[in-house]
Order: C-alpha cells, then sequence, then structure tokens
C-alpha cells in the first residue's frame, strides 16, 4: 500500500534571481525578513537564506544569472500573515507596499483568505494572505469547495 505524505506546510521556496543581495534587501524590507545564512563556497556560492524568525530559512535566492527567468517558475507564493484578527490590516499593508513603490497584481477575497497578489524586483508573483475561514476540522477545505475557488475583486478605497 502506498503511504502518501501528509504536507504540515510549504518548508521553504527557492528562487533563482538576479541579483541576490539586492532581492534579499527588498524581501528585509518588504516583509520583514532577516538573513540567516550566505553560501560562500560551492555551486551556490552567493545565495542567501531568508528567515521571518522562526524556521532557520523560508525563502532562499541563488544567483541566477542577468538571463534568469522573470519570474515565470511558478505561479505565485501564498504567504500567510498574522492580522490579529483585524482583516483591515490588509489595507495598511497594501498602502505600505505602495510607499514603497512594490508593484501590486491585484486584491482578492476568496472567502477563505483575503490576498493581496504582488511582484518582487525578478518577476516572481506573491501573495500575502490572512485566512479568515479557520482551517480547524476542514472549515476552510469545506468553504473553498463550496464557493468552488470563486475569487472577487477587492479595491480598497484611497
Amino acid at each position: 500500500m502506498p503511504i502518501t505524505p501528509k504536507v504540515k506546510r510549504i518548508g521553504h521556496v527557492v528562487l533563482y534571481v538576479r541579483d541576490p543581495e539586492r532581492s534579499a534587501e527588498w524581501y528585509g524590507k518588504i516583509l520583514g525578513m532577516q538573513i540567516s545564512a550566505r553560501v560562500a563556497e560551492g555551486p551556490y556560492a552567493g545565495g542567501i537564506f531568508l528567515s521571518f524568525g522562526h524556521y532557520d530559512h523560508d525563502i532562499a535566492l541563488f544567483p541566477g544569472g542577468t538571463d534568469a527567468p522573470k519570474g515565470r517558475e511558478f505561479e505565485h507564493i501564498g504567504l500567510e500573515i498574522d492580522v490579529g484578527g483585524d482583516i483591515s490590516k490588509l489595507k495598511d499593508i497594501y498602502a505600505t507596499f505602495l510607499e514603497n513603490g512594490v508593484e501590486i497584481h491585484e486584491v482578492l477575497d476568496h472567502g477563505v483568505s483575503n490576498g493581496i497578489y504582488f511582484y518582487d524586483p525578478d518577476g516572481h508573483q506573491l501573495e500575502v494572505f490572512a485566512q479568515i475561514i479557520p482551517p480547524d476540522n476542514g472549515a476552510a477545505i469545506a468553504e473553498l469547495g463550496a464557493n468552488q475557488g470563486q475569487a472577487d475583486l477587492i479595491t480598497f478605497d484611497s
């Protein structure tokens, strides 16, 4: 009988970027990430490991050269954020992103979560999202199935 792993969470994401130092600075400024390690030698020399402060690394940035693909290796990375039960904090995050020149793609209400979709300097699309329906007892899975994955555009009035 095959055994399927029960994935607990996305452990980390590794991205090829044009300039790991520049990207690490951006991730620090925009998402509050800290550098946990730099790769000094070997095939990934120049790589940088970033952490949100709990795990050893959440995102790693490896040199991809000047011809690195422009963010098309995947659709996006979803990063769950804690808004302390106050979903209106997303509007503040949105405003902060705009103040820092972050390119916003869209803001969506998925019924189970609300998310801001945006781009890093190398064109990788990310999402910061606040969970509305808790995952406990399958509630979020049930809600997403019930609304068939529908997403509604959110606009923040200035």
